[in-house]
């Protein structure tokens, strides 16, 4: 997105085991119905294995590969005898499986059980989002502290991790935030990168953290600077994975560049499939669009066109379609909803609902809006406090899936006119598109 500016299962516990050592006793033996956290070990057929992060039913004989290479297992070397297992035992902080944040119930899942660890936990029992979600994106690559990997804002003029510590964003600025999309991670599922950063490396740096911290997110891939792609069901359950915990309530496909239609077919039938493995995981998918008004009900291009026409085509369910509704251009009833000469950024949001829902029968539950705060990349077009209260008023009476908004370190006063990756480029004060946002829909 905009290149230019750059649940719970009442089972088998969760349970934690010594990391892989030179002994060649072989670990207890691997089972499909045991959640192994990262670090974990597991014997096979003489060979002992390490977890790589929050892993259940992936049988290591056939689920392994070097690290790095996307597997949720790696081989440790051969092994005789046995164990009686055990390890350095579970717990965490919380009662859901699989991380240190809170689990457990029927809407934020938690693994398996009651079990814990501090691995960044997940598998098939990651969040599930529930009512009109509500998650700025995060560009990922901005303030990050490059020598951690822990992702960073300067919004409020002082550089502050977004997680973790009284200090941070979300505690002391935001308390009522629940949600965040983390973008973009970009490249091939299983070896992603996050602006340079290994997933497994930004992964381990964050999801405990923002799991700790109760903040649901959402892992957010492609976008205008890159391309993701990901062949199959069981690659993408690998990548998510990765990146699971209590507090994972969603992927998000931004599809703009990169991509043919088969790689969109199989992207969306990778989607499908892993849907039977995270059932509360919601896979949105972003396009650009335009909001036209002199009743052609134009919006979509032939790359969201295609999206759109494979998911119909697919057994995916879980899904919604994310609009990205900015940079209309010039003020045109063919693009968007103009007034006063200039397009109307929060009228021109609705518009676009409402002609994917007119030409594609797509439900409004099934509907997300992401506008662009402030000034655009097309500097005429200006997305205004107004416009956020319109957005959020007619989300909240149609029930739209989600509300999002392009970017979180935008939300902040700057002097200059055109867009910029760090400022909104207006005179609101730091995060006052966050709080009216959250104001309006109840947050």
């Amino acid at each position: 997105m905009l290149a230019s500016l750059v649940g719970a299962v009442i089972g088998t516990s969760l349970i934690t085991t010594a990391p892989a050592t030179a002994a060649t006793t072989c670990a207890t033996a691997w089972s499909a119905g045991t959640a192994y956290t990262g670090g974990s070990t597991a014997s096979e057929n003489g060979t002992n294995y390490t977890a790589n992060w929050w892993t259940q039913g992936d049988d290591p004989a056939t689920h392994s590969g070097a690290t790095g290479s996307g597997a949720p297992w790696t081989s440790a070397g051969t092994c005789t005898g046995g164990t009686t297992g055990g390890g350095t035992g579970g717990g965490g902080t919380g009662t859901g499986g699989g991380g240190t944040g809170t689990g457990g119930g029927t809407g934020t899942g938690g693994g398996t059980g009651t079990g814990g660890g501090t691995g960044t936990g997940g598998g098939t029992g990651t969040g599930a989002a529930t009512g009109t979600l509500f998650s700025p994106y995060k560009d990922i690559t901005t303030s990050l502290n490059w020598n951690t990997n822990v992702i960073q804002t300067a919004i409020t003029g002082t550089t502050i991790p977004v997680v973790g510590g009284s200090n941070s964003l979300v505690a002391s600025k935001v308390p009522n935030l629940g949600a965040i999309s983390l973008a973009f991670a970009t490249g091939t599922c299983g070896s992603e990168n996050w602006g340079g950063v290994a997933g497994d490396a930004f992964a381990k740096a964050n999801v405990p953290s923002l799991d700790a911290a109760g903040l649901n997110y959402i892992v957010s891939t492609g976008g205008a600077a890159g391309s993701f792609k990901c062949g199959s069901g069981a690659a993408l359950n690998s990548f998510i994975a990765r990146y699971a915990s209590p507090h994972l309530v969603g992927i998000d496909f931004d599809i703009e560049t990169g991509q043919s239609a088969s790689d969109i077919a199989s992207l969306v039938n990778a989607a499908a499939s892993a849907q039977s493995t995270y059932p509360k995981l919601r896979f949105s998918f972003t396009l650009a669009t335009l909001a036209a008004s002199d009743g052609s009900y134009g919006g979509l291009n032939s790359t969201g066109d295609t999206v759109v026409k494979a998911i119909k085509a697919s057994s995916l369910s879980n899904y919604t379609i994310n609009l990205m509704t900015m940079d209309f251009g010039g003020a045109s009833p063919s693009a968007c909803v103009v007034s006063n000469g200039a397009c109307d950024m929060g009228a021109s949001s609705v518009q676009a609902a409402k002609n994917l829902q007119h030409t594609y029968g797509t439900p409004y539950t099934k509907i997300e809006i992401t506008p662009m705060v402030g000034v655009n990349d097309v500097s005429s077009n200006v997305f205004t406090l107004a416009d956020a209260d319109t957005v959020s008023s007619f989300a909240a009476a149609n029930k739209l899936a989600g509300v999002h908004y392009w970017s979180l370190d935008r939300d902040t006063p700057c002097a200059q006119t055109t867009a910029s990756p760090t400022c909104s480029s207006t005179s609101n004060a730091a995060l006052a598109f966050t709080k009216r946002f959250l104001t309006d829909l109840g947050k």
